[in-house]
Parts: structure tokens; sequence; C-alpha cells
């Protein structure tokens, strides 16, 4: 991306008000906010105390000052956020000489709109609670805590020209279909973070494929995504998971022969005891015995601890 002149830039961002706020010690606590960008304390706001509807007036500005001469670039913009965490200040005991805090949650601002031409922008981020926070919420139901911040800066960091001219590249993750067993939390929800890599040359479309995230239960829009990238994607190196997954959709919707094609397919190009298996299970439910004895044979072959394929060699045999 074309870099701007040498001039500072001072970007201040002001956290106006928090909401549905609570404490460790009550519901009118005594917080505080301190703001951070690329690895630097920009401050910390005067301490408020918590209304008992949960809302707090902190009206705290923090700044930097943004010049490629003193370090902070454009990239640091565009990958970089601003984090914000609100912490308590805990009444003192007796005999206490210091003071004593805890950390509620953290929230974090993208500041990729002063990337897009904008001068100010305004917006509520969530604030996300720290393990064993008060602020963590039980339901969904229960409205999420939040901070209401406002970004500003004298003039647009890049001109309409540098603008139209950039490679700045978007990437939305929306959701993800047919996770493992395994990331469904069983206690306190989790975040998850998405990562990928992106080709920085190339003549053809490169397929963006994402793993891992959110169960969505959805399976008749995740099995059209893993049908689509499988159309389209004939030499990618990590397709194993996509046919396992579509695989598992079909023989949950009871479409043997179409699970019996997809786990060939992922046999011919990686087999494992997973796609010997789902193989095996889709020609047992359509009667092809011996079809699925060969196949829950090679399962068994590459691991034999896996009970699953033990049961279908005892129901084959029985038949």
């Amino acid at each position: 991306m074309e870099q701007v002149p040498s001039t500072g830039r001072l970007v201040q961002i002001t956290v106006t008000e928090g909401y549905d706020l609570k404490g460790f010690k009550g519901d009118t606590p005594v917080t505080f906010i301190r703001a951070e960008f690329n690895q630097v304390v920009l401050g910390d706001s005067a301490k408020i105390t918590v209304s008992p509807e949960g809302t707090a007036k902190y009206n705290f500005t923090s700044s930097f000052e943004f010049n490629l001469e003193g370090g902070i670039t454009l990239d640091d913009l565009a990958h970089k956020p601003v984090f914000l965490t609100v912490t308590e200040v805990l009444p003192k005991e007796k005999k206490q000489k210091e003071e004593k805090t805890l950390i509620l949650g953290q929230a974090v601002v993208d500041l990729l709109p002063l990337l897009e031409g904008q001068s100010s922008f305004q917006t509520a981020v969530p604030l996300h609670p720290v393990q064993g926070s008060p602020l963590e919420t039980p339901s969904s139901s229960v409205k999420q805590c939040s901070l209401e911040v406002k970004v500003l800066v004298a003039e647009p960091l890049l001109t309409t020209a540098q603008i139209s001219g950039g490679n700045l590249l978007k990437v939305t993750l929306e959701a993800a279909y047919s996770v493992p067993e395994s990331f469904i939390p069983t206690g306190p929800g989790q975040n998850y973070m998405a990562g990928l890599q992106v080709p920085s040359v190339g003549e053809k479309d490169y397929p963006i494929l994402f793993k891992n995230g959110t169960l969505n239960g959805n399976h008749a829009e995740a099995k059209a995504c893993y049908e689509r990238t499988i159309s389209f994607v004939v030499d990618a190196s990590e397709m194993h998971f996509i046919f396992l997954r579509l695989g598992l959709i079909y023989l949950e919707e009871k479409e043997y022969e179409k699970a019996k094609k997809t786990y060939m397919q992922a046999c011919k190009r990686s087999p494992s005891c997973l796609t010997w298996l789902g193989l095996g299970i889709a020609c047992y439910r359509l009667d092809e015995l011996t079809e699925a004895e060969d196949a829950l044979s090679e399962a068994n072959a590459l691991n034999n601890y896996n009970a699953e394929v033990w049961a279908y060699l005892a129901l084959v045999c029985l038949k």
C-alpha cells in the first residue's frame, strides 16, 4: 500500500460510556479503563463508579501519533487493534496499604476504517469478560456489556487516490460448520480465532478454507458449501477434513450412495482409519456387506483401538 507523507497525525480514542457493567464486589463497582496500542500503554482513565443501572460515564480520551518516521506504519493500523481493559478497584480492607484491582474484561477497537478514508467513526464494542468475571452471562438471552467508543483524526490518513490504488485485502468469516464435538464448550462460553494463509501471487482464484469455529447446525447450508468446495478445489493439500465432514452429513441424512462416493474419494487421496470407517458404514447401510467388511478391515489395520470400527465389524458378521 502506498505510504502517506511523513507528517504526524494524532489518532484519538475516546471511551464515552460503558453499559451493563457489574463488579466482583456488588453492582456499583469503582472501575477504570486502560488503553493500549502496539504493545504501548496509552493511558488510564479516571476511576468511575458504575451506576445501579450498570452505566459508567468515562469520557476518557487517549491518543497516539501516526508518523511513519516514528515507527507506526499503515500495516500497524490495519493489523493491530486498540485494547481497552476494564478493571475494578476493590474497596480497601482494614490495614490494607496497597490498592487491589481485578480485571473484569477487555474490548478491542478495529482501526481499519481509518484506512478506508474515514477521519472519524463511532462504535459500540462488546466487552469480553475474563474467566470468572461477574460479567460472564449465563445465557445468550442476557445482554452483553459493551463500551461506546469514538475514534478521531484531524484529517483522513489516506487520500482517495491512495485508497483506490491500495491493495488492502478484507476477508469476512461468517460461520464454520460441522466442527468436532470437542470444540463445543461444556463450561463458560469460549471465543475462537481463525487464521489463514493468503497467497501473495497467483493467476487463478484461490479458495480460502476456514476450519474450526462455533457449531451452527445448519446441515443443508454446510453440505452445499462442502459440495461447492470439492467441485472446484482439485489440488488443495488439506481436503481430508472436508471429505470427512461431507461424508458424515450424507450418512446422517441417509444419503448412503453419496456418502460412499465421498469416502471413496477420501480413501484414494488420503486414507485414514476414519475414511475407511465412513466407507464401511456407507456400504453396510447399502447392504454391500463384502465391501463393508473390506473397508472396515482397512480401518482396523490403521487403528485397532477404534471401538466404532469393531462395532460395525460385529454388525457385518451378524448379518
